[in-house]
């Protein structure tokens, strides 16, 4: 696996399993558009119902899940394996294990597999933030770029105010759809959510809007001539 996947999956292991935004160095691409899009008015974020979704662990099963991340922060693929083996046999309702065994596939280069494991993980647990991002991410990777945008959507149809899963689903707009249009809204909305503090995405937005104004300059003047 390439050195940027596994940078991914140890900042995935360090956020502990969190829904991360997935870093992307963006370079402009034409934009076939005529019009920015206008930001959508700020609205007040919903809850994460992820939080309703979370199971009662025994002490055991923490211990077990943090020696795994632990195992995978160390590329010690053989201990997390059995680890969240252990915990998937013993505590199967349990989504994480299953995203975090995924990932060690993804990194050992048997997608097959980890896509089964991606599906368990959204299977026990259909709010699992986390689960689809990182699934969406694989699947993009895979130049599956259909399935990660059903994927992103099926996140946002979870929870349509969760920040990274705009931000991401925005990134495969912007540079795998070329969907300028879609990628603004959701960079829009994704800054609103965040507090406007993401420097990179106000960049990637600055870059797009002046691609559209230029495409309205061009029309006017064709116009004219």
């Amino acid at each position: 696996m390439s050195a940027r996947a596994l940078i991914l999956l140890l900042a995935a292991l360090l956020a502990g399993c969190s829904a991360m935004p997935e870093i992307v160095t963006r370079s402009p691409a034409p934009a076939e558009e005529t019009a920015p899009p206008t930001p959508a008015a700020e609205l007040i974020a919903a809850e994460n119902p992820y939080l309703d979704s979370r199971r009662s662990v025994s002490g055991s099963a923490r211990q077990r899940f943090a020696a795994a991340n632990a195992a995978m922060a160390t590329a010690d693929w053989d201990t997390a394996r059995v680890d969240l083996e252990w915990l998937i046999e013993n505590h199967p309702k349990l989504s994480g294990p299953y995203l975090n065994l995924a990932l060690l596939h993804v990194v050992q280069g048997d997608p097959a597999t980890a896509e089964v494991h991606f599906q368990a993980a959204l299977e026990v647990n259909e709010r699992n933030l986390a689960a689809y991002n990182q699934y969406a991410i694989f699947l993009r990777e895979q130049g599956r770029f259909d399935d990660a945008e059903r994927v992103y959507l099926d996140a946002l149809a979870v929870w349509s105010d969760h920040a990274e899963t705009h931000r991401n689903i925005g990134v495969l707009y912007d540079l795998y759809r070329g969907d300028h249009e879609k990628a603004l809204q959701h960079y829009y909305r994704y800054q609103e959510l965040t507090g406007n503090t993401d420097r990179t995405v106000a960049g990637w937005i600055v870059l797009l809007e002046r691609q559209f104004s230029q495409l309205v300059q061009r029309g006017q003047q064709g116009a004219g001539e």
